[in-house]
């Protein structure tokens, strides 16, 4: 029952991803965003379809989802698992360990759903405000290091899917390094993994614009 949990929060993790608030929120303004410029439903298309207003609540959106989906999953664990007054050592570690898969997979299907949502034909957005936002979630040390990383390169280059390419690098990266220094659980390296696939396969587009550099520069008109 307990490792049936971790199914239960990728699932949970999945359908929190799968909100497509950019679509929504766009279409409070009368545009629907996927008939605008990538035709993803992120902040950075979100901008494009319908100005600063829409971009905003967009970004808030998408990272709030993802990070909801690590907290609700661990709320849920220590409601559904009550922490026993006394347990073995095995018992301690093998509750540790399932706590810590259902939130890496919680987090990674949020970004997977995010980036393939149900609700929106499976797609969506690039996933690097989701990824970012779960990571802090997950890690503030990893997270923290995540966004600044993210956000510099989004402002220096003033190309989106730079930043969130290094999004998925920096997340994978850092859970593997912490991991291997037993710093941070193992689990957390496999959502590194899952966001890393995640965005690549949802970027592949992008990566030949880049390498043809004739991907889209963010502007603020």
């Amino acid at each position: 029952m307990l490792w049936a949990f971790t199914l239960l929060g990728a699932a949970a993790g999945y359908l929190l991803g799968s909100i497509p608030v950019g679509l929504w929120v766009c279409r409070l303004y009368g545009v629907d965003i996927r008939k605008v410029g990538s035709g993803r439903i992120g902040g950075t298309n979100a901008w494009r379809a319908a100005g600063l207003k829409a971009a905003l609540p967009t970004i808030v959106g998408d990272a709030v989802k993802g990070a909801v989906a690590v907290w609700a999953v661990h709320w849920l664990f220590f409601a559904l698992f009550p922490e026993p007054a006394t347990m073995s050592v095995e018992d301690a570690v093998a509750r540790t360990d399932a706590l810590n898969l259902a939130l890496a997979g919680a987090g990674g299907l949020a970004v997977v759903g995010h980036n393939w949502s149900f609700l929106n034909g499976f797609k969506g957005g690039a996933g690097g405000i989701t990824a970012a936002a779960t990571a802090l979630a997950l890690s503030p040390l990893v997270g923290g290091i995540v966004v600044v990383v993210g956000a510099f390169l989004i402002w220096w280059s003033r190309i989106a899917s730079i930043g969130t390419f290094a999004v998925a690098v920096a997340s994978f990266a850092l859970f593997l390094l912490l991991a291997v220094d037993q710093i941070t659980p193992w689990p957390f390296a496999l959502y590194g993994l899952l966001v890393l696939v995640a965005v690549l396969a949802a970027l592949r587009p992008n990566r030949e614009k880049l390498r043809q550099q004739q991907e889209r520069i963010i502007t603020l008109w």
